[in-house]
């Protein structure tokens, strides 16, 4: 049985600011591309397709063209929910997908839900488990002590119809070994504490497990749990993974071939470091040479000593992608941010805001009789600002 597995597409998405909806629809051809040449019986996609609880019309029309292109192409598609979206919303119409191929487990309903194929070999039945929360299957098991994620998703496992053949999972969970710390990325939403972590032992007897959750491909223990990763780069804590999909061929009684697609993608996501002047002489070297690089989504570390003026807008005039900016003055301490969200400028005072823009002119934050004085005149202009209305 030969199938793709891929995890995590989070349609659309923003990275500081950016629309990423461009680089998805160049991620989305090449997974078509893929599927053409590679003629798998199934394509997997293992949790998080949106972004969102609610999902753009944007995100709802990509994804449309990805299920249109691939049953025109004649592949079946199987889909789990994970933590990222609704999963009712992405399951509605179900019985009307799986008319053209397209199964899709938003919830679970009692019985984890299956799909039996077979090839020359025989059966191959996939099970299919959306993201598992703890309040949401206790109400299934009222025999079980349900205590943690875990033992929600033995639960939920012991549910499954096991016959003759060979046995793939598709799962969306925060899964490790023991004795080994999985790879994580800034760009994960991982929950506090230990309660959602799961051991690999629980999922014995699968010949394969696709796993969805953590951005960065990996093999969790020494069994077939394998977690694809994302299809593209979604923080610059993923800039040294490589991307893609898996193709996997799973024979009878033999260990899964796997191997890695990388899909194409419009930019790619770096860092870079050192001073003003040397990082755009670099930029302007690229843009005679119009080497594409110079339009990557870029993280920047600025290495000056003295204070930059205008520093954003002076890099972007050579790189046009910038998404942050930091400055590192070899001071002793950490890296400074020097962009700030738009919902936190909602929430901060006059006097916060100020702050914030001598940080990203000078690269020094303000001193404590400095802060003091801003303060005084910041309450001044807002008690101003209240008496005129």
């Amino acid at each position: 049985m030969r199938f793709i597995h891929m995890a995590d597409l989070h349609l659309p998405n923003r990275v500081h600011s950016f629309s990423l909806t461009d680089d998805q629809r160049v991620m989305r051809d090449s997974a078509i591309k893929f599927c053409r040449k590679e003629k798998p019986a199934v394509l997997l996609i293992s949790g998080d397709v949106f972004d969102k609880a609610i999902p753009s019309i944007e995100a709802i029309r990509l994804f449309e063209s990805f299920l249109v292109d691939l049953s025109r192409i004649g592949t079946s598609m199987l889909i789990v929910a994970g933590n990222h979206g609704s999963g009712d919303l992405l399951a509605f119409g179900n019985t009307f997908f799986a008319y053209h191929g397209i199964h899709v487990a938003g919830t679970f309903s009692g019985k984890l839900e299956k799909l039996v194929m077979t090839d020359e070999e025989g059966p191959v039945t996939f099970h299919l488990m959306p993201f598992i929360r703890l309040g949401d299957v206790r109400r299934f098991f009222p025999a079980k002590e349900l205590n943690s994620t875990a033992d929600g998703v033995a639960a939920v496992l012991s549910t499954a119809d096991r016959g003759p053949g060979r046995h793939i999972l598709v799962a969306h969970q925060f899964v490790r070994a023991r004795d080994h710390e999985p790879l994580r990325s800034d760009s994960e939403i991982l929950q506090v504490g230990l309660a959602d972590e799961i051991d690999a032992s629980i999922f014995a007897g699968f010949d394969y497990v696709a796993l969805g959750h953590l951005h960065g491909r990996q093999q969790i223990g020494p069994g077939p749990l394998h977690y694809a990763g994302s299809p593209m780069a979604y923080s610059f804590s993923e800039t040294g993974q490589t991307k893609g999909a898996l193709l996997v061929d799973l024979p009878l009684n033999v260990d899964p071939d796997i191997r890695q697609l990388p899909l194409a993608k419009l930019h790619s996501m770096r860092r870079l470091r050192g001073p003003i002047g040397e990082l755009i002489t670099r930029g302007r070297e690229l843009e005679q040479k119009n080497d594409p690089a110079r339009l990557d989504y870029l993280e920047i570390t600025l290495t000056d000593e003295s204070a930059v003026a205008d520093p954003m807008n002076r890099l972007k005039t050579v790189y046009p992608h910038v998404m942050r900016l930091l400055f590192d003055r070899d001071r002793g301490d950490d890296s400074t941010d020097t962009l700030v969200s738009r919902d936190d400028f909602r929430s901060m005072s006059l006097a916060q805001l100020f702050a914030e823009f001598y940080l990203s002119q000078t690269g020094r934050p303000l001193t404590a009789d400095q802060r003091q004085l801003v303060e005084e005149v910041a309450v001044k202009a807002e008690s101003s600002a209240e008496a005129g209305r």
